[in-house]
């Protein structure tokens, strides 16, 4: 042994096999010691929740239940007559013979105006937080211009003569500058509720709000014009009594104060320092590392939507039976009890399976039962897709990562843009063709292959180059280790976020699937743990962990 030490301590130690061995064996079991104090730390805070996690997750379904707000049905008033979703316009196409000349002049403002209103109100809320643009006298404004530019749009397709081309025009600029804002304050509404509360919400609401529209398709148009009417106002009634009271602009400074949009401080310099147009990029190329698949499929579904319309037994519009069925099926998802979070869940294996049942299906020749019925579930699979979108968005939002008016200002833009383009592709020869079922089918097949691949990519690169993140362990803790949590959360002085974040830490959980579950980039979550580290003054997760062991 004493040679051995001589050996190690000699300046020529990396010479002597005897020397390279025995710094080997110290260095590899120091790691060991360290490794094995961390899996058995873990292993008793694991211990901990096994007795609990069964019954938290019942406790939080039926959270979810209890705390959704009877207000928010208005949402699908507001669902059931939003422009930019196409399939709200059908009616007018069945119901008034001038409407081949009123509504080009009308989508086309419309959607081209909502693009441009949106994009400034992203760069703007960069620099201000936009609590302006949820402030009563912005939602007051745009109510007004909704309401009155859907009058004149009426008043162009029910009045011979009535100014078609131009009055059209303006109506649409006075929908789209209207909506916008409205959309936000819609959000900005729902960005006080988590991942499964908004999908369960939205869920309910979406479902309202396509069984509206199937009825308003129904109907003469007598009646189908009052009960727009009415829905047209219902929608803004909320926004409205909200903005007057100052909970939507208090909400969106709060949000500001209490935790940085961009909390990355590279990011924050970058925002900082350039113009609107390069810090609106850097800022759409962060939400997109969160939320590239659901925002993906969000445009994918409005331009679908918008090229096609395709009736079931020439009496039911397939959109909103599709969303009626959507929400049917999302509902169990945000109401079961998981281990896992619920947007890789969903994107890594129950889209993804779908996706393969819906290329199954395509593969039937055209004409064919499987075919037929594959066109149809597909409608129920984007429907999927835009309330599973939504319900991040306003994850995204409640994470407070981003500021509302940011995300639902890019959000809006872009939804606006590829409507309209799927809206003037439906249009074109290449459409025209079987109602353009080969083109979208070429289309679906590639979103579906994107679905099925980007897992597979992920798993592969955490087999060869990332650790194995504890992906399915338990989602939230409670009693001894929450204590311990909240304790250490006071004694180092957290934020909310940081402590929020220490207890997924403390339940083992790692960097990855605490940015999945928050709905936050994972370098954001990176900045946070090294706060934390810093502010309870360990330099490891093994030490946190004996932290937290140790209470």
């Amino acid at each position: 042994m004493r040679q051995a030490w001589r050996c190690m301590r000699s300046p020529c130690v990396g010479r002597f096999p005897c020397a390279v061995s025995v710094r080997t064996v110290v260095d590899s079991g120091y790691q060991s010691a360290r490794a094995d104090a961390g899996r058995r730390a873990k292993g008793r805070v694991s211990a901990i929740l096994a007795t609990t996690g069964s019954r938290e997750r019942k406790e939080g379904s039926m959270r979810v239940v209890r705390e959704f707000r009877l207000e928010s049905l208005l949402f699908a008033a507001f669902f059931s007559t939003l422009p930019l979703y196409s399939p709200n316009l059908v009616m007018f196409n069945d119901l008034f013979p001038a409407s081949g000349e009123v509504m080009p002049w009308f989508v086309n403002a419309m959607m081209l105006s909502a693009v441009v209103t949106g994009l400034f109100v992203a760069v703007a809320s960069l620099r201000s937080g936009g609590a302006v643009f949820v402030g009563f006298p912005a939602v007051s404004a745009a109510a007004a211009f909704y309401v009155g530019g859907f009058v004149l749009f009426a008043l162009a397709l029910a009045v011979p003569g009535f100014g078609v081309g131009v009055v059209a025009f303006v109506a649409g600029l006075a929908v789209a500058v209207g909506v916008v804002p409205l959309c936000l304050a819609w959000g900005t509404y729902f960005s006080a509720l988590d991942m499964r509360q908004a999908l369960f919400s939205l869920a309910v609401l979406v479902g309202m709000g396509s069984l509206a529209e199937l009825l308003l398709s129904a109907v003469s148009m007598q009646v189908g014009l009052v009960a727009f009417a009415l829905l047209l106002v219902l929608g803004v009634l909320l926004p409205l009594w909200k903005a007057l009271r100052g909970e939507l602009s208090r909400t969106v400074r709060d949000a500001a104060e209490g935790e940085a949009f961009v909390s990355d401080p590279l990011a924050s310099e970058l925002v900082a320092s350039v113009d609107g147009a390069v810090g609106l990029l850097s800022s759409a190329r962060r939400m997109a590392s969160v939320l590239a698949m659901p925002l993906v499929g969000l445009l994918m579904f409005g331009f679908l939507m918008g090229v096609r319309k395709f009736m079931l037994f020439d009496l039911i519009y397939v959109e909103a039976l599709g969303g009626i069925v959507a929400a049917v099926v999302v509902l169990p998802l945000s109401l079961a009890e998981m281990r896992c979070p619920l947007l890789p869940l969903v994107y890594q294996v129950v889209l993804p399976l779908f996706a393969l049942a819906l290329v199954v299906l395509n593969s039937f020749p055209v004409g064919t039962g499987p075919q037929w019925l594959a066109a149809s579930v597909s409608y129920v699979f984007y429907g999927v897709i835009g309330i599973l979108a939504l319900a991040s968005l306003c994850a995204m939002a409640h994470a407070r990562e981003f500021s509302a008016p940011l995300i639902y200002g890019l959000v809006v833009a872009a939804f606006a843009l590829v409507s309209l383009a799927g809206i003037w592709c439906g249009s074109l020869p290449l459409f025209a063709y079987q109602q353009g079922g080969p083109v979208l089918l070429v289309l679906s097949t590639a979103y579906f292959a994107l679905l099925v691949g980007v897992p597979l990519v992920a798993a592969w690169r955490r087999e060869v180059a990332l650790p194995v993140d504890d992906a399915c362990a338990p989602v939230e803790g409670v009693g001894v280790l929450q204590e311990r949590c909240e304790r250490l959360s006071r004694e180092g002085g957290l934020s909310p976020r940081e402590s929020e974040i220490l207890a997924y830490l403390g339940r083992g959980h790692g960097i990855a699937y605490v940015a999945k579950t928050l709905v936050i980039s994972e370098s954001t979550v990176r900045t946070h743990v090294k706060s934390i580290y810093r502010k309870l003054g360990v330099s490891s997760r093994e030490e946190l962990l004996q932290r937290v062991d140790e209470g």
